[in-house]
Formats: structure tokens, C-alpha cells, sequence
């Protein structure tokens, strides 16, 4: 038998062990035939070293996990990097959070607190509870409480949020250092008050109010309270996380000095927003008398179920009473810390303030403030000497709490004292208590058959409008079946019937008739109001006279209908003369005189009254601060009303100051999410565009922040806060970031409102114009392409019209028009008018068209009857445009005749008009054609030394260039048309 060849068994086993294990058996095979024992050698090698190779692999991932143990074990240290945040220096130590100053980098550069879970806290409770902090700060935004920047987790996985750096001292220690007295204190506290409102508004109680989480800073030397470490803080609706997180049993969370009963009670009961408004209380009790009711090491050092009882029984002692118990050292420095002398440090609480605090921290959470408002208003009362509403117990409720804790010792005497008195007692009771019920019922019979006639009376009005209104929504309309019958039909169907069925109730059919005309003019059809409201102030005037209120309300009604609908000087003289009527019939400070007031003065400015829109304007703000005070509803929208006329008048100084008063109010009142806190941020940042444009732009940020957090995305208001914003960023030249708004408004709108919302058309004409600014042509044209196919379907058949609805075709008529494609304006103006013929506006801009394209025949034809319709027009602005869009080429009879009447008329009438340089241009082009050539040079030259507009002043030169030249005076015209040619040059390029 042949002896196997020697064979290298080290080679061997190299190559088997780099194989797959599916190849290894066949290798051995053949590397082993003949030789048992080295293939079970090999295979038994081969096994150890998986087994070797298998536990080196486990051994480094082993070491991978503890180095990873390690270094989230490891402290942050100052220097180091969390995200953009650079750790600066530890600045504060939780129960399970650490805070750090650190310094942001991107994309801001600011300071800023960074709080971060300890190492070794990262359970699934602590981070529940971390969580919740991070949520329930996230979720306010209010100037008292420190804002929430960020959010993240660290390398090694440990939670942190980025928040407001507040660099400041506990409210108490502030107020003792800067030495504040008692009005200054409650000032601050009132602060305080407000950030906890506002966390309750949100759902959320805070659980930990102490001087240690109030802070005070200083924002130049004004003291601003901030208030921090929401960390214990309770949901009242929903979870603050989705994390798991309980309490628990009997675990003690909170301060104890600065606990509520029912927290340190441990029951059942749910903890309410009223356990935030005791510990506000011990909060003030402590600022007026230096220490909490209960100190602090007492109460630690009583035992666990002693402090308890003692949070939850032991009454304590007023504020007054505290600080007349108080002397030596302590005294001076109490005095000292509220400047005031020693001798005075007892009378330094008066009694009402002394009940503020104890209903404050009333054992019995139903006996408190039911909310922090209500606390801030009595400590406004206070403060204007004014009665509040704590009241000091009863004698009946003191007994109470006195039976509660001594049952055993007054069970007896209670039982004695029952028989003794008994006799007597019930008697006399008896006997009272028979006439209290005899009188009572007297009134109470008298009450009823009033209340019984009044709520029958508003029963019947309210069945009889009912049945008309629900009558009319489902008459059925056989010859319309199968059509759309618009708002407007279903309106004048009502109207109608209102003569019919309401005949011999003419009462209700006023009533109705102002009912309706109201809601003729919310959908735009205010034409359409004006007959049924001037039968409504008809009824009311024959049947009260001009001085009762309902008479006078008709009258404001019908007026500003007279304004909506143009007729600007009938509107102005019925309103002056309904202010006067209501002046005397019921005062200058009735609200019903003050909505008069308003509207007159809305008039003015539309008939062009100036300086009585001033004088109204500023009168109506007096008087409503007076009557209503700074912060109602009423007085802010006053104040902004006011502002508008200063900013548009150019008084911007006085304006802006107004604007920023509305907002500080609007905030102060409705909190900062508020839609009308956002419509004043958006006022001053309208203000602030002319020569603060940073901080218009971070308003408008704000905004829109805001309306995104509160609104959502797809708001309407959210949409208009992105549209502004973009506006502000073109203004100073970032056009890439206002773009992209754009791009996104225009997006969302297609979602919300559809292709053919006139929103969306708008939005698409904003973006278009930013495509043309940078030169994207073929982006803007396909933009122009497709406005001007949607334009069309956006407008329905004649039957359903609105004049909402007729936005969007006009827009492309005016675009049509700027780009020179006059026969596609002139189709779309003539649609427009088809449509809607009322507008003058339309029928001045179409004029000019005709003639851009040389139809003369339709020019004159357009004249004559735009002539016949506004002929008897008593609107100023009206009269103008038709005399301009008139006289553009020479007139003669009838015709000049008519437009030189409404040119003397707009002057003559429009002398205290805002627009009356345009007027007395209008005159000037008037003269022209009649002939007047040196009337008109007169008239022009007027005009041009008196403008500040460009375009005017171009038109003025032309009309006094072709007078010179009618006179004669060709060096003249030479000289004049050059100079307008030159002011031509310098206006701004079109669109």
C-alpha cells in the first residue's frame, strides 16, 4: 500500500478556515483523502476557531456598549459643543435636569439657557417628566415666561432643550434690593399673574410657583418678570407627552411652603389651576411681609405627616398681623427693603390687601380666586381705591371651621344651647320669615307678570321672523327647477314678500327690511340695500320721530349704505345731521352717538371732508378712553382707526406711536395669539416699513409664527402673514426668501381655495411679478398664460354675478392694458361693465382703450353713454373720471356741455377733498376744451406748484404745453413740454 505524500497541515488549515462553511467539508475531502485523523484534527480546529472568532466579535461589541456607557456618564464640560451650542458655564441644578449658559452659533448668534437631563436620570420616568417640561413651555408664548428656541438630543442620546437665558434674581430679592414699595411689588406680582393666566389659558399648571422660579431682569430700567421651570407642571386637557409619566402614590411633589391643601393632601382630588392661584398668594404674602406664612425649616422639621396637617389646617396669620409681630433687626430690615420707616412697617398693609392674600390661600380651593384674573382685578381695585371683592369670612363660616376641628367639645354645648333658645328662636324666626315670604311674593308676582308680558312679547317677534324667513328659504319655484337660484333672488324674493305677508305689521316689516338691507351689503350689493333701509328709517321716523334711538340706528344704517354705495355727499349729510339728533336725544358719550360718530367720520373721508375726519376721529377716542377706558375692545379699535388716518395724512410720528400703544394694550388683553394682537403687529409693521424695516420684518416674522402655532399652516391668516412677509422682503432686496413665501402661499392656495379663487389668482399675479423682476421669463409668461385662462372661468354667468366675483377678470384687464394687448382689455373691460355696469372706474378705464387701438366710432359711442349714466352723480370722484375719460378727445353740444358742468362742480364741491389737486386738474383740462386757454394755463400751473405726484404733474404739463401752443406761445410750450418729458423720464417703469 502506498504511503500517503507528506502533507502541510498549517497550509491546510488556513485555506479551510478563509472558505465558506458550505465549501469547507469538499476541501477537506480532497486536502485529507486517506488521512482520518487529519480531517477530524481539521474539523475539530476548525470549530474552535468559530467558536474564537465568534466571542471576539461579542467582546468588541461589548467593549463598543460600556466606552458608550462611558461617555454618556462622562459630564459636560465648559467649551463643549451640543449641536450649534456652545456649553459657557453650568448655571443651574435640578432634580433631574442640569442648566447650562451656552452660546449659539447658527443661525443666530445669541446666549441662551440649555437644559439637559443628568447622567444617570435617563429613565423612562424622568424623561416623561423632561418631556413634559420641554411641551408645556413650547406651547406658550407670552413676554413673563421664558421661551422655548429649540429641542434635541445629545450624541449620546440624553434629551435637551435650548430656552430664553434670563438673566435674573427671585422677585423677592429683587424687590428688597431696588428697595420697591407696596404699589411697585403688586406691579410685578400683577406680571406674575399674567404668565400664569396665560399658562392656565394654554392648559397648563405650573405646581412650583416660588420667588426661585419668578424671576426679575432688567430690560434697560424697566424690571421684567420671568417666569421658569414648568418642570412638575400638569396637563388640565390631554397630555403634555406622549411619553409615559405618572406620579407615584403618595409621592410629594412641589415646595411645602408654597404647597395648596389639596397638594399636600395626597387624595383623590384633582389638582386643579386654583392650586396655582394659592401658591400666587403665598407668592404675595411673601413679598408684603418678607417670609412665606409657614417657614420653611419648620415645616421640614415637623415630620412628614405633621407638615401635612399643617399645610392643610393650620390657618395663618393676616399679612398686617405678621408685620406687627415683627421687631429689632428684622424690623429695620423690612422697613428698609420697602422704604419705608420702621414705625410705618406695621400699617404698610391695609385691611383690603390683608383679604386679597387670604382668599388668596384659602384653605378651601371653592372660597379662592376661581381664576388669576380675578385675583389681578381686585389688586387693581385696590390699587385705584376702589371696593374689592374679598371680603373677610363670615361669622356663620368661621363657626364651620371651628365645629370641624373641635366636634367632641361642641357636641354638648350645641345640643344645651338648642333647647335653651328653641322657644323663643323658632318663633321669632317664624314670624319674620312670614312677612319676608309676604313681601317677597308681592314683588315676585310683579316681576313675573313683567318678565311673563317682555318674554312673550320677544317670543311672538322671534316665531313670526322665523316663520317669514323659513318661508321665503323653501317657497318652491317651479319655473326655475333645475337653475341655480343665486343669494340675490332668494333676497329679493324675500324683499318682496315682505310687502305681502307683513302688511298689517309694519313693526316687524321694518324690522325685517333692516334685517335684510344689512345682508344685501354683506355679500356687496349695497344698491340693493338702500330701498328696503330707507324704508326701514321711513317706518321708524313716522312712527317715534327723529330722536329715538331706533330711528337714529336706521339712519346710521342708511348712511353708510349711501357711502358704500358712492353716493358720498348724501351719506356725509345724513350722518352729520343723525350725530347731532343723537347728541342731544341721548348724550355725547351714548355708545349709539359714538358708532354715529364713527361712521360720520368714515363718510367724511370719502366725500373728502379732511379735517372733520380728523376732528371725528380723534373725538371718538376721547370720549370712548372716557366712557370705556384704555383697554376695551371698542377704545383699541378706536385708537387703530385714528392711527390709519395719521399714517395716511402723514402725521407717521403720531401714527406709529398710536400703533405701538394699540399693540402693547391688544397684548396686554387679549394675550399675544389673539387674532386682533396679530392684526396690531401687522399694523406697526406697516408703520415701521418707511425707515425701520428690520423691525417691520421681524414683526412680520412674529406674525407669522404665531398665526402658524395658532391657526395652522392653511389659515387664511397664515397665508395673508406669508404674502406680507414676502412683501417686506422685496422691500429691502432679499428676493430669494421672498420668493420662495410666494411660491409656497400660491401652493397652499391652489390647495385651500382652488384654481379659480380669486386669492389664488392674486397670489399667482404676486409671484408672476417677482418671475418678471429677475428676469424668469418663460416662468411668468406661463404664470400670465394660465391667470388669464382661469380670469375667464372664474366668472359666472349673468344671473349669479357678485361684484367679488368680477376681481379677477378686472386684473387681467388691467394686466392686458400694461402690456399693451389692448383688444384683449378692451373684450374683458366690456365684460366687466356687461356684467356690472355701476362702477364708473370700469367705464374710465375702458375709454382710453378705444382710442390705443384707433376705434374713434367706439370712443364716442362709450362717451355718450357713460355721459347719460353719471350725468346726475353727486360722488366728487365720480364726476372726476368721467370728465377726464370724457374730454380725451375734443367734445362739442350736449355732450361738452354736460362734461364742463361736472367739471366745475368737482371743484367746487371737492375744495376740502383730499384728491382736489386731480380735481382742479380735471377743471383745467375742461377749460381747455371749451376754449378757455388761458384759464386753463392758470389752472395748471396751479397744479403743478401745488403737487408732489409725478403723474399728475405730467399730465398737468402736457394740458399746459397744448394751452400755450392754442395761445400762441410757442417758446412756452417748447419750454413746458420739455419739462414733462423730462419728469416723464423719471417715473418709475410699468409692470
Amino acid at each position: 500500500m502506498d504511503t500517503p505524500p507528506p502533507i502541510n497541515e498549517e497550509e491546510v488549515f488556513e485555506v479551510a478556515a478563509a472558505l465558506p462553511a458550505d465549501e469547507q467539508a469538499a476541501y477537506l475531502d480532497a486536502a485529507c483523502d486517506g488521512r482520518p485523523e487529519l480531517r477530524a484534527r481539521m474539523e475539530r480546529l476548525l470549530a474552535a476557531h468559530g467558536k474564537c472568532e465568534f466571542m471576539q466579535v461579542e467582546m468588541r461589541e461589548m467593549s463598543a456598549e460600556i466606552e458608550g456607557q462611558l461617555a454618556r456618564l462622562k459630564p459636560e464640560e465648559e467649551g463643549e459643543h451640543i449641536g450649534p451650542y456652545k456649553l459657557l458655564q453650568q448655571i443651574g441644578e435640578g432634580g433631574f435636569g442640569v442648566v447650562w449658559m451656552a452660546e449659539q452659533a447658527r443661525p443666530v448668534q445669541r446666549r441662551v439657557a440649555l437644559k439637559i437631563i443628568k447622567m444617570g436620570m435617563d429613565t423612562k420616568e424622568v424623561i416623561g417628566r423632561f418631556e413634559q417640561e420641554r411641551q408645556a413651555l413650547a406651547m406658550m408664548d407670552h413676554p413673563n415666561i421664558a421661551r422655548v428656541f429649540d429641542a434635541g438630543a445629545t450624541e449620546q442620546g440624553r434629551p435637551f432643550f435650548v430656552m430664553e437665558l434670563v438673566k435674573g434674581i427671585p422677585i423677592t430679592q429683587f424687590c428688597d434690593e431696588q428697595q420697591l414699595g407696596i404699589r411697585e411689588r403688586l406691579a410685578l406680582f400683577c406680571d406674575v399673574c399674567s404668565a400664569i393666566n396665560h399658562a392656565h389659558q394654554k392648559g397648563i399648571i405650573h405646581r412650583d410657583i416660588k420667588p426661585s422660579n419668578v424671576m426679575v431682569t432688567l430690560h434697560g430700567d424697566k424690571a421684567v418678570v420671568k417666569v421658569i421651570d414648568f418642570g412638575i407642571a400638569k396637563a388640565t386637557l390631554g397630555r403634555l407627552t406622549d411619553k409615559t409619566l405618572f406620579t407615584r402614590f403618595e409621592q410629594f411633589i412641589g415646595t411645602p411652603e408654597y404647597m395648596s391643601p389639596e397638594q399636600a393632601a395626597l387624595s383623590g382630588l384633582d389638582i386643579d389651576t386654583r392650586s396655582d392661584i394659592y401658591a400666587l398668594g403665598i407668592l404675595l404674602y411673601e413679598l408684603l411681609t418678607g417670609k412665606p406664612p409657614f417657614d420653611a425649616k419648620s415645616l421640614r422639621s415637623a415630620g412628614y405627616d405633621e407638615m401635612r396637617r399643617i399645610i392643610r389646617e393650620v390657618e395663618p396669620p393676616k399679612p398686617s398681623s405678621r408685620l406687627s409681630t415683627v421687631a429689632g433687626e428684622e424690623r429695620t430690615t423690612l422697613a428698609k427693603a420697602r422704604h419705608i420707616p420702621p414705625e410705618k412697617l406695621r400699617r404698610m398693609v391695609e385691611p383690603d390687601l390683608d383679604w386679597i392674600v387670604m382668599k388668596a390661600i384659602e384653605k378651601d380651593r371653592t372660597r379662592r380666586y376661581e381664576t388669576t384674573n380675578g385675583l389681578v382685578l381686585d389688586i387693581q381695585r385696590f390699587l385705584a381705591d376702589e371696593p374689592v371683592t374679598a371680603r373677610p369670612p363670615s361669622a356663620a363660616y368661621k363657626f364651620r371651621k371651628f365645629a370641624r376641628r373641635n366636634k367632641a367639645t361642641l357636641g354638648v354645648a350645641a345640643l344645651i344651647a338648642t333647647v335653651l333658645v328653641a322657644a323663643t328662636g323658632i318663633s321669632l324666626r317664624q314670624a319674620k320669615l312670614a312677612r319676608d315670604a309676604a313681601s317677597e311674593a308681592i314683588e315676585a308676582k310683579k316681576d313675573a307678570i313683567a318678565k311673563g308680558a317682555a318674554e312673550r312679547v320677544a317670543r311672538e317677534e322671534s316665531e313670526a321672523i322665523g316663520a317669514f324667513l323659513t318661508g321665503v328659504f323653501q317657497s318652491p319655484q317651479p319655473e326655475r327647477e333645475g337653475w341655480t337660484i343665486t343669494v340675490a333672488e332668494t333676497l329679493a324674493a324675500a324683499a318682496k314678500k315682505l310687502e305681502t305677508d307683513l302688511a298689517t305689521q309694519p313693526a316687524r316689516r321694518a324690522q325685517l327690511q333692516s334685517t335684510l338691507g344689512a345682508t344685501y351689503r354683506s355679500v356687496g350689493l349695497v344698491r340693493e340695500a338702500i330701498p328696503l333701509l330707507e324704508k326701514a328709517r321711513d317706518y321708524w321716523l313716522a312712527t317715534f320721530g327723529p330722536e329715538h334711538p331706533s330711528t337714529l340706528k336706521a339712519m346710521v344704517k342708511l348712511g353708510s349704505a349711501y357711502d358704500g354705495a358712492r353716493r358720498g355727499e348724501e351719506a356725509f349729510k345724513l350722518l352729520e345731521k343723525v350725530v347731532s339728533l343723537s347728541r342731544k336725544a341721548l348724550g355725547p358719550e351714548h355708545p349709539d352717538t359714538l358708532d354715529a360718530m364713527s361712521s360720520l367720520a368714515v363718510a367724511s373721508f370719502n366725500a373728502g371732508h379732511p379735517d372733520e375726519v380728523l376732528k371725528l376721529n380723534e373725538e371718538v377716542l376721547t370720549l370712548k378712553r372716557k366712557v370705556l377706558g384704555r383697554e376695551h375692545p371698542d377704545t383699541l379699535s378706536a385708537m387703530n382707526v385714528l392711527a390709519d388716518y395719521y399714517d395716511h395724512i402723514g402725521r407717521r410720528d403720531e401714527a406709529l406711536k398710536l400703533y405701538e400703544e394699540v399693540l402693547s394694550l391688544r397684548r396686554k388683553v387679549h394675550g399675544p395669539e389673539h387674532p386682533d394682537t396679530l392684526g396690531a403687529m401687522l399694523n406697526l409693521a406697516s408703520s415701521y416699513r418707511y425707515n425701520r424695516r428690520d423691525e417691520a420684518i421681524t414683526l412680520n416674522e412674529e406674525v407669522l409664527s404665531l398665526s402658524h402655532k395658532v391657526n395652522g399652516p392653511e389659515h387664511p391668516d397664515t397665508l395673508s402673514a406669508m404674502n406680507n412677509l414676502a412683501l417686506r422682503y422685496e422691500n429691502v432686496g432679499r428676493r430669494d426668501e421672498a420668493l420662495k413665501l410666494k411660491e409656497e402661499v400660491l401652493s397652499l392656495r391652489r390647495k385651500v381655495n382652488g384654481s379659480e379663487h380669486r386669492h389664488t389668482l392674486n397670489a399667482m399675479n404676486s409671484l408672476m411679478i417677482s418671475y418678471d423682476g429677475i428676469g424668469r421669463k418663460n416662468e411668468a409668461n406661463k404664470l400670465r398664460e394660465e391667470i388669464q385662462s382661469t380670469a375667464v372661468k372664474a366668472i359666472p354667468p349673468l344671473p349669479q354675478v357678485r361684484r367679488a366675483e368680477l376681481s379677477p377678470l378686472r386684473t387681467r384687464a388691467d394686466r392686458q392694458a400694461r402690456a399693451s394687448q389692448w383688444r384683449e382689455a378692451i373684450a374683458d373691460r366690456a365684460r366687466v361693465l356687461e356684467l356690472d355696469p355701476s362702477i364708473c372706474w370700469d367705464w374710465y378705464l375702458l375709454a382710453p382703450l378705444f382710442l390705443e387701438v384707433g376705434d374713434t366710432d367706439a370712443y364716442h359711442k362709450h362717451r355718450r353713454e357713460m355721459l347719460e349714466k353719471f350725468s346726475a352723480t353727486t360722488d366728487v370722484p365720480t364726476m372726476e373720471q368721467v370728465v377726464k375719460a370724457s374730454l380725451l378727445l375734443p367734445a362739442e353740444g350736449a355732450e361738452l356741455e354736460t362734461a364742463g358742468k361736472l367739471a366745475d362742480a368737482t371743484v367746487t364741491l371737492g375744495k376740502r377733498h383730499r384728491l382736489f389737486l386731480y380735481f382742479q386738474f380735471t377743471e383745467g383740462l375742461a377749460q381747455y376744451r371749451r376754449g378757455q386757454f388761458r384759464e386753463a394755463v392758470a389752472t395748471q400751473r396751479d397744479v403743478i406748484s401745488a403737487s408732489t405726484v409725478l403723474v399728475l404733474d405730467v399730465d398737468a404739463y402736457a394740458v399746459l404745453a397744448m394751452a400755450h401752443f392754442r395761445l400762441g406761445q410757442f417758446r412756452e410750450a417748447r419750454a413746458v413740454l420739455a419739462k414733462g418729458s423730462e419728469v416723464a423720464a423719471a417715473l418709475p417703469p410699468k409692470l
